[in-house]
Formats: structure tokens, C-alpha cells, sequence
């Protein structure tokens, strides 16, 4: 393996020096093979647009990212490109309300070089002597949007299982905190809850962490699966309101919230006029609520005979189109 080191360089000696040495948490909000709702791009977006932030560190995007398998966006005037859009994964000194500083770090995950881009940051834990890493994700889930929004929980170390899970489900037929958080995992007999899932960047560093000694855990939210290709600022504010409690960090959420209570003010008005999609929403509550009533964790997948996520999505955005031509992204305004 080639020195992790490389793949990345300070931006500023004196960024760097601002930097306390003390305490510091690390959040991370890697969108990967699926961001459902959109959750971890609109929690980073927010978070870079209500907080003062430094660039601190940039890693070598063309060392990490396959640009023909997620193309840049060019802008093109009719005559020339004015400008082509290469994507930043980056490290920021940001600072919270209460102007505490913490360690952010955004950007599409990473197609290349897991486990270099994992020893590299494992190398700025150790260097920032940052106390504990906290990470984003949202998944889709047989789950309404009429209900609170829930989150799998997950840690590297047993101490840290308990503060993580704290108030948040588990894994269907398991207790404690879950090691994974991608859709499509199944239980296995047993006692408790050992699922396959594929991996993310972030269980990845999440494991990585763990075997050099150091704290991380992580938030999953659970979104309806059929909002997966929907802006849904609900499962962010979901998740920055968990990351804010165990990072003990004061996060701006008012904004957002407003921004999620327009939202499903638009999608409940949206869905009113859709029969076919009301109805399964009502299925989706009548099971949540069993569950809830039975003191069971969330399930890992609906046990009625209903539209996979895909077929709900796509009959979801045809309706969508239908209506004065307008698509799930027209929702990104709100």
C-alpha cells in the first residue's frame, strides 16, 4: 500500500494551528451507494450553510473517485463549457453555535482505495487526537412518513453500544447496537441479530477505527423506501438531531425544521391526490404500529404483499410527472 498521506494536503498553516488538540469530534456524512431521501446530502449542505467552517484538509479526488462511474456536471452556454463541477471530498474545522469546534467531513464516497483513504484518516484521528467519530447514513425502509423517523444505531466498542442506541431501534430480532445499516440484510436464527450487508465507506473506517483503538459509532436513519429518490429533509434533521445529542453539539436546527414541515406539508398534499399510494401508506402505518404496540424494533422488511421499493418509486415519480409536468426533484426547493 502506497503511503495514505499522499492522498491528502492542509489547506492552511493557519487553519491547521486553529485546530485544538483536545476533545475534538469528527462527523462524517459519505453518501454512498444509496443516500435514501437525500438525507446525508441535505444534512452537509445544511451543516456547511448555517455554521462557519474552514477548509482543512483535501483529499486527492482523482486518486478516489471513478469519474466515468459518476460523472462530473458540466454547464454548457451553447458555445463552449463554462465550467465543470469535479467533486471535493474534504475535510472542515467547523464550529457550532455555541462556537465549539468540531471536524466535518463530506463528499461523495470514495469508488477507490477503501482501505488507504481509511489508514489516511485513521492518521488524522491519531494527529488531531479526536475523541470520537461520529457517522451518517439514511436507508430505505418498509416505513411511512406519517411516523417519526427512526435510526439504527452502531459502534465500534461495547462502552460506546449503549449512548449510541440510546432511544434508537434495533435490528429486527436483535438488541444492542448494529454493526451495519444497508437495506437488504436478513437475519439469521439465533439468538440474536448477524446480518450480510454490502459495505459502506463508512463501516469500513467505522471497523478500521475500532481495531486502532479508537471511538466511532454511527446513525442509519430509516426512510420510507418509497421516498428514496425524493428529497426528504426529515431523515436529516433525524439524523443531526442524533448527532447533535451524542457529540454534545449545539446544531442550528431550527431552519431545518421549518424546511421539513414544508416539505410534508407538500408531499401529505402530493399523496392525498394518489390512491394507489395512500393505500400503501396506510399499510405501512397499520404494520408500524404493530410493531410499536408489540415493543419490537423496526422491521427489516414488510412480511404483506406489497410493491417492491422500486415499483412504488418509479409509480411515484410517473405521478409526480403527470402532474403540470413537474418531478421529486421540484421538492428540492422547499
Amino acid at each position: 500500500m502506497r503511503d495514505p498521506r499522499d492522498l491528502y494536503r492542509f489547506e492552511s498553516a493557519e487553519v491547521l494551528a486553529a485546530v485544538p488538540r483536545d476533545g475534538l469530534t469528527l462527523v462524517h456524512a459519505l453518501p454512498g451507494m444509496v443516500d435514501a431521501g437525500s438525507a446525508c446530502r441535505i444534512a452537509s449542505t445544511y451543516l456547511r450553510d448555517e455554521l462557519r467552517h474552514l477548509r482543512l484538509v483535501t483529499f486527492d479526488a482523482d486518486e478516489l473517485l471513478d469519474y466515468r462511474g459518476s460523472r462530473p456536471q458540466a454547464v454548457f452556454d451553447g458555445t463552449s463549457y463554462t465550467s465543470v463541477d469535479i467533486p471535493d471530498l474534504t475535510l472542515w474545522l467547523m464550529y457550532d453555535e455555541a462556537d465549539r469546534p468540531f471536524l466535518f467531513l463530506d463528499g461523495p464516497e470514495p469508488d477507490l482505495q477503501w482501505r488507504r483513504l481509511a489508514e489516511a484518516l485513521t492518521d488524522l484521528v491519531e494527529f488531531f487526537d479526536v475523541e470520537q467519530v461520529v457517522g451518517m447514513q439514511a436507508v430505505p425502509m418498509a416505513v411511512p412518513h406519517t411516523r417519526p423517523i427512526g435510526l439504527f444505531a452502531h459502534a465500534n466498542d461495547a462502552a460506546l453500544q449503549g449512548r449510541a442506541g440510546e432511544g434508537s431501534p434495533t435490528w429486527a430480532g436483535g438488541s444492542g447496537a448494529s454493526a451495519g445499516a444497508e437495506d437488504g440484510g436478513r437475519a439469521e436464527d439465533g439468538e440474536g441479530t448477524e446480518i450480510v450487508v454490502p459495505a459502506s465507506f463508512g463501516a469500513l473506517l467505522e471497523h478500521q477505527l475500532g481495531r486502532a483503538g479508537h471511538a466511532a459509532m454511527g446513525y442509519a436513519a430509516q426512510i420510507p423506501h418509497y421516498l428514496t429518490r425524493t428529497d426528504f429533509p426529515a431523515g436529516a434533521l433525524a439524523l443531526l438531531r442524533r448527532v447533535s445529542d451524542a457529540a454534545g453539539l449545539e446544531l442550528p436546527l431550527v431552519n431545518l425544521g421549518d424546511l421539513t414541515e414544508a416539505a410534508t406539508t407538500a408531499l401529505d398534499g402530493t399523496l392525498a391526490q394518489n390512491s394507489e399510494v395512500r393505500q400503501i401508506v396506510t399499510a405501512l402505518e397499520e404494520q408500524y404500529d404493530s410493531f410499536s404496540e408489540g415493543g419490537e424494533g423496526a422491521p427489516l422488511s414488510t412480511t404483506m404483499d406489497m410493491p417492491t421499493a422500486d415499483e412504488i418509486g418509479d409509480h411515484f415519480e410517473r405521478f409526480l410527472a403527470d402532474r403540470n409536468g413537474e418531478g421529486p426533484e421540484d421538492l428540492r426547493g422547499l
